[in-house]
């Protein structure tokens, strides 16, 4: 016989997750997420300014998670430098001699027409050394190398759809979809300054072990730590149906992410450890500490000076 106090339970459980999340800054949809024991991504904004809250996100763990490696090469030609090199690197002896000794045998190799070829284009004449190699049906090899010049970029993107069960799952929705598009904007300097804004949070992204919370899953490649560079939202894209409370059935939520510097092999492994550390960022912070330190007690000094002054310099003047 079914329970008939099993619906009432189910919501019960539902409200006590929803009241968790909202004392907790940890937001999960669906609501009974981490109950299910499948593995979830966390999305955590890691705010600049201590006094703000760290917001956390989790979802279930997406199909088709795409990671992206590459690197830039360019092209270069060694030209004749292709046949001298080698020679003057090899052995010992003067490099002036090998080097002359290398472009005394290339002329030989070369014929007579070669070597009218390779002398027009020495001089600069590139259309008569293009005219005589069509005619002779012979080529310089240019001896084309690939030149690496760096890495690129890391890219994500994440797409979830939300379609709340009840009242607490649309009002998490909501929640999810405005904190999100809130934190792609940079905000005010102290949230006074229209002079000065300051950067947008950054974001960890991890994939979680359902068993271990605090643990990333082993067999997906980690994520440095993200800009949030674009958020799109869709109201209702397959029907458009609203609720009673004229909140829409289902949100769609589309988010791209990119990786806040381009990694080293060194920093990729110690990625893989669970090591985030931006040095450079570090050592920003710890110069700046020290700067407005400095500053301050500059100021801290002047206010004394200022207060001893109106006191008509009564006392020893102060430190």
């Amino acid at each position: 016989m079914a329970n008939k106090f099993g619906p009432i339970l189910e919501y019960t459980k539902y409200v006590g997750r929803y009241v968790e999340m909202l004392k907790s800054d940890v937001l999960s949809f669906p609501i009974d997420l981490v109950d299910s024991k499948r593995p979830y991504i966390r999305f955590v904004c890691e705010p600049y300014e201590t006094h703000e809250s760290i917001k956390s996100i989790q979802f279930p763990c997406p199909s088709g998670i795409t990671f992206s490696e590459s690197g830039n090469y360019g092209v270069f030609d060694m030209g004749t430098l292709g046949t001298i090199l080698p020679a003057i690197l090899s052995g010992e002896g003067n490099a002036a001699q090998k080097a002359g000794a290398a472009v005394v045998q290339e002329a030989r190799d070369l014929g007579i027409a070669g070597a009218i070829i390779l002398a027009a284009k020495t001089a600069g004449r590139e259309n008569e050394a293009m005219a005589m190699e069509f005619a002779v049906k012979q080529v310089r090899n240019p001896r084309t190398n690939a030149a690496f010049s760096a890495n690129t970029l890391r890219n994500y993107q994440f797409t979830f759809k939300m379609i709340g069960r009840n009242l607490e799952e649309v009002k998490i929705i909501d929640r999810i979809q405005n904190i999100f598009r809130e934190q792609v904007y940079a905000a005010k300097l102290n949230r006074t300054s229209s002079f000065m804004l300051k950067y947008p949070n950054q974001w960890t992204i991890t994939f979680v072990d359902p068993k271990k919370p605090k643990k990333e899953l082993d067999y997906i490649p980690k994520i440095y730590t993200c800009n949030l560079q674009g958020v799109t939202t869709v109201v209702n894209s397959t029907s458009n149906t609203f609720r009673k409370d004229m909140s829409p059935y289902e949100i769609d939520i589309s988010l791209q992410f990119q990786e806040t510097k381009i990694l080293t092999r060194d920093e990729i492994i110690l990625l893989e450890d669970g090591d985030r550390t931006n040095e450079q960022d570090e050592a920003f912070k710890k110069i700046i500490g020290s700067a407005e330190s400095k500053v301050q007690g500059i100021i801290d000094k002047n206010t004394r000076a200022e207060e001893w002054f109106k006191t008509g310099y009564k006392g020893p003047p102060p430190p």
